[in-house]
């Protein structure tokens, strides 16, 4: 059977990335190790446009259609199906990802015919069997679909997840992208956390497995530089120091890129990071506020996040921060950022308003925050990269964060950070915010930081 996936591109087009899309790319390998044709179209990894789209899905006519379908692209998602369905009547149109598990029925309303909750992996091959054999999978667990009299039906349950150890390595395209662990421990209110809507808890695979996978990267597609997507590369501070380790014993010689919390790095460990070949860290630091921290429930504070960015410069890592302005707290805790990014001094500095998405407690609950939603489910406004008035606070005016935001410019650039849009390839220290035209690629080389 031909299977097309479809990873629609973000209604903001400041908000692309082109990393691969590894859960699509799970879903695929597993499919075709069953016998079935498979393509991915990456709206972002391909920067096509809709026509396109639907263009490469007429031109390869899959039986099955699966979206991925987040918040910022759902707006474009719902537009894709539609004119899929469209084009081709009987084709079977099948969604998942974090906001098609949280709104289910919208997406069979707008014309999926399945929706499959969290994680696909243990379930896709058979669900794919089912619908080639003409039969309703009413029993498989975690599917909301609609039969063929017309009636919506949630199955029981979720799919069992497929052991982290279990999943197939996938063929990569662009850059190299890989997963050493899955999963995220902590709550903070602003993240839409994998662990309460698509994935089942954490998980770590064995140290060797990891370094194989990047071998294997090295030598089949001649990978030399790979992007760790996990929530928070390899969760715990000694699985790191293994990583590290077993990188320099089996001289591995592939550079890398990951995302940490703070409070995880020491000099030991940054050095040992450097002697493995990391290159650059991405840190989420959000507020130079620690009662915006304790309130958004970071579970960290500036004194942690100070020693593990100066730890990871003084290692030599390159390091990338993130900001978010408009997290509850009163206009001069906000202004506290400004005088705690010049104090750490990272690289790279990225701002964004604080956006609700859904699946916080910041979407489900905004009153009790003071945050208002004009349109609760006006997902164009849904983006990081610009400021969106539908998205109000009670403690911070329109025109205060626009202050806030020009205010912040001026002190970076006269400290020496340089915009992303006016930012030249190995530009030293670069910021953007939502009043930048373009946006910064994050798990880039600092020749090419600019996106």
């Amino acid at each position: 059977m031909r299977v097309l996936f479809v990873v629609p591109r973000s209604f903001n087009p400041k908000q692309m990335y082109r990393e691969y899309p590894l859960g699509v790319g799970f879903l695929a390998t597993l499919l075709q190790q069953s016998g079935h044709e498979v393509r991915i179209i990456d709206q972002n990894a391909s920067a096509i446009d809709d026509a396109t789209v639907l263009k490469s899905a007429a031109d390869f006519q899959p039986a099955v259609v699966g979206f991925s379908v987040m918040t910022p692209n759902y707006p474009v998602a719902r537009k894709q199906i539609r004119q899929l369905k469209d084009q081709q009547p009987s084709l079977r149109v099948m969604a998942g990802g974090i906001h098609a598990t949280l709104f289910p029925e919208d997406l069979i309303d707008d014309g999926a015919d399945i929706v499959v909750l969290g994680e696909a992996e243990g379930s896709i091959v058979e669900l794919i069997a089912c619908l080639e054999g003409g039969r309703e999978p009413a029993e498989l667990p975690g599917l909301v679909f609609r039969k063929a009299a017309g009636e919506t039906v949630r199955t029981a349950g979720r799919s069992e997840p497929v052991p982290i150890e279990d999943l197939p390595i996938v063929e990569r395209y662009t850059h190299h992208s890989m997963f050493a662990s899955r999963g995220c421990p902590h709550h903070c209110s602003f993240c839409c956390n994998y662990t309460g809507t698509v994935r089942n808890g954490v998980a770590i695979p064995r140290i060797d497995r990891v370094v194989a996978e990047m071998e294997y990267l090295r030598d089949t597609y001649g990978a030399r530089e790979v992007f760790f997507a996990d929530d928070i590369f390899l969760l715990r501070k000694h699985d790191i120091l293994e990583f590290c380790l077993a990188c320099v014993a089996r001289d591995l010689d592939v550079k890398w890129i990951g995302q940490l919390r703070a409070n995880l790095v020491d000099p030991t460990l940054a050095q040992a990071m450097r002697a493995a070949q990391c290159q650059r860290i991405y840190v989420g630091v959000e507020s130079g506020s620690d009662a915006i921290l304790q309130r958004a429930k970071k579970g960290m504070t500036t004194a942690e996040i100070r020693r593990g960015v100066s730890a990871a410069l003084a290692a030599g890592l390159r390091v990338k921060t993130g900001w978010i302005y408009g997290l509850p707290g009163s206009l001069e805790e906000q202004y506290a950022s400004i005088k705690f990014m010049l104090e750490l001094r990272p690289h790279e500095i990225s701002i964004h308003q604080l956006i609700p998405f859904p699946g916080t407690i910041y979407y489900s609950q905004p009153e009790q925050f003071g945050i208002r939603l004009a349109a609760p489910k006006a997902f164009e406004s849904f983006c990081y990269g610009g400021l969106e008035g539908d998205i109000q606070f009670d403690y911070l005016t329109h025109g205060q964060l626009v202050q806030l935001l020009e205010d912040t410019a001026h002190a970076l650039e006269s400290e020496g950070y340089v915009s992303s849009d006016s930012a030249r390839p190995g530009a030293e220290y670069i910021y953007t915010t939502p009043l930048s035209q373009t946006s910064m690629n994050v798990f880039r080389s600092s020749a090419s930081a600019v996106a």
